[in-house]
């Protein structure tokens, strides 16, 4: 029996080569340790790939040290995110139900991994490091995501680059990749579903779909929008498959079953584990509409006029127009061209993209979100998509398939014709009319979207914020946004001077500015907070408990919502009969309103 192998055979009369000169310092473990890393480095970040992760990485941490530590811009939401990981390791109650359920757990989640390491470095939390280095490291992801799907398109080179740089360089990019919100996370999943369920649909690959399924079900962490991107993908390859199977009308139906189920099990899994979990601890699956934190609940108590049907369209056409001034254009000519190459691409980033700002566009409609500019995002990332196709070469593709109906179909490799190759100054032609034509329709939406940023009109969106940093003269406003971070602080220090004990004020951590001062206190066990479990039986009586300070916001707006408020509808105005106020904060920053400290004497409802 004969045994072959892949390895050359040797002749053992051949001379060995010498081993490495150990004591010269080479072929030890360290050195060649350090080789393996610089190979790994230059095969990895040489190329366009990893050039563009280190100029968005480097660009973006950039924008987050200015905003978090020059600036000092937190916007409420980054924050209260952040707050709720915080509450988990550092809380007077510390719990991992502390986490909230108002709102999805994906930013919070990415928060936590760094807020373990608060204690090495306090500004993860006092600064809100930790949700701005999340924000860098996804919007980041949400640009290689984005460059890798325009080059798997068949997309050249340069105006690939064009269109990727247009993205990574949007005002409203830019703000989010180090500002702590959710946003960043948001693009990063979308975008990411949108790349893989690509390359499943032009290859057929099942490798691809589970790693769409697995982006997908992360984006409904992050965000409520990606239901409607699920409800699309999931139709399209439900009717891709059964279009592109061969076999009998059973075998065709069961594929296309098959692959649905496999695309929609994440998001189904996080969908229902999310409401359950929910509803096992506070008794709502869907705390963010029923809960009277929730957006339903604050829409309620907001006062505003409601607005029209056609005004609700108007606010929605105003926003993606100004995100992607040519979208309406675009999508017109990737359509007619995608008609005339019987190429249907363009139904995965109108599913996956545009499925979840479609959510967006009917939740404002209907009321069920506010007509904030940052809940429109996606808008970008979608019309440098669209952009993308239209210039993409289907030939250049890496899999080539043949075509059934109006789907591609995986088949033979389609071989490119024999034609004699096209000059090279043909090349360069097509590739500067490629790159006028990604400038043309896609660079409009910087300034478009830079001057919707700071118009009064953007529904009172965090990006706002910004305004103190630009402006020459400094109005009221901006020197309030300025001086909000000072003026946490200061309500920190005053606080802190009481030397209270742990547990002895007791506070709705949905009021203003209480998340700010939780993260950013020395002590943040002096609270107790909604977040504790014992919270609603202090709440009742919080002398009973050794509680003996209150801390109330005005019974207006949000304040409405406020625990204390609810429970004792007096409390703010007259201290109910059984507190005595203490101190009154001035309204000098964004949050805190004239909140009141009371000193509990008594129990509620005892003269």
């Amino acid at each position: 029996m004969t045994i072959t192998t892949d390895r050359p055979v040797e002749s053992r009369h051949q001379p060995v080569a010498p081993r490495p000169d150990k004591a010269a310092g080479r072929g030890t473990p360290w050195s060649s340790s350090l080789s393996r890393t610089a190979r790994w480095a230059r095969r990895h970040f040489a190329k366009e790939s990893g050039v563009v992760i280190l100029l968005c990485g480097a660009a973006y941490l950039t924008i987050a040290i200015l905003l978090d530590f020059v600036y000092r811009i937190f916007p409420g939401d980054a924050v209260s995110r952040m707050a709720n990981a915080f509450y988990i390791l550092y809380s007077r109650d510390p719990h991992i139900a502390a986490i909230g359920f108002v709102w999805n757990p994906g930013q919070t989640i990415g928060d936590f991994v760094f807020l373990v390491f608060k204690d090495v470095w306090p500004p993860l939390a006092t600064h809100d490091m930790a949700g701005s280095l999340v924000c860098v490291l996804c919007m980041t992801g949400a640009v290689h995501q984005l460059r890798s799907a325009l080059q798997e398109w068949g997309v050249p080179r340069i105006p690939r680059l064009v269109l990727t740089a247009l993205f990574a360089l949007n005002p409203m990019i830019l703000f989010y990749s180090g500002n702590g919100m959710s946003e960043a996370m948001y693009l990063f999943t979308i975008v990411a579903t949108c790349r893989y369920l690509s390359r499943w649909f032009l290859q057929d690959d099942l490798r691809s779909l589970v790693y769409a399924a697995t982006a997908l079900g992360l984006a409904y962490l992050d965000r409520n929008e990606a239901v409607g991107s699920a409800v699309l993908s999931g139709s399209l390859v439900l009717i891709t498959t059964f279009m592109r199977t061969d076999g009998p009308r059973r075998t065709r139906v069961m594929a296309a079953f098959s692959d649905t189920t496999i695309l929609l099990i994440p998001v189904i899994t996080t969908f229902v584990g999310w409401a359950f979990t929910s509803y096992v601890i506070t008794g709502q699956p869907f705390q963010q509409y029923s809960s009277q934190y929730g957006t339903s609940a604050q829409a309620r108590v907001s006062g505003g006029t409601p607005v029209g049907l056609s005004a609700s369209l108007m606010t929605d056409f105003h926003f993606v127009e100004s995100m992607a001034p040519l979208l309406p254009l675009v999508l017109v000519a990737v359509l007619v061209v995608a008609w005339r190459r019987r190429d249907a691409l363009v139904l995965v980033p109108l599913a996956t993209v545009g499925g979840a700002l479609g959510v967006d566009l009917a939740g404002y409609v209907v009321g069920a979100i506010a007509g904030t500019y940052r809940y429109f995002i996606v808008t970008i990332p979608l019309g440098v998509l669209l952009v993308g196709i239209l210039l993409s070469a289907p030939s250049a593709r890496a899999a080539r398939t043949t075509v059934n109906g109006a789907f591609n179909t995986p088949g033979r490799r389609v071989k490119a014709p024999r034609d004699s190759p096209p000059s090279r100054l043909r090349q360069r032609l097509s590739v500067a009319a490629m790159t006028i034509v990604a400038i043309v329709a896609v660079a409009p939406a910087l300034p478009a979207t830079a001057k919707e940023m700071f118009s009064s009109t953007n529904g009172g969106d965090s990006s706002g914020l910004l305004s103190f940093v630009f402006d020459r003269q400094l109005t009221a406003s901006d020197l309030t946004v300025k001086n909000h971070y000072s003026a946490v602080l200061r309500t920190d220090q005053y606080i802190e001077g009481l030397n209270l004990p742990d547990g002895d004020i007791l506070v709705d951590n949905f009021s203003g500015c209480i998340p700010d001062i939780l993260t950013t206190i020395s002590n943040p066990k002096l609270f107790v907070i909604p977040n504790d479990r014992d919270f609603r039986q202090v709440l009742a009586d919080p002398l009973t408990f050794h509680v003996h300070y209150m801390l109330d916001p005005p019974p207006t707006g949000d304040g409405k919502l406020v625990s204390l408020n609810i429970a004792y509808p007096t409390l703010y105005a007259t201290g109910d009969r059984f507190t005595k106020l203490v101190h009154q904060f001035p309204a000098t920053n964004l949050c805190i309103g004239d909140d009141r400290l009371f000193h509990v004497i008594g129990h509620p409802n005892v003269g």
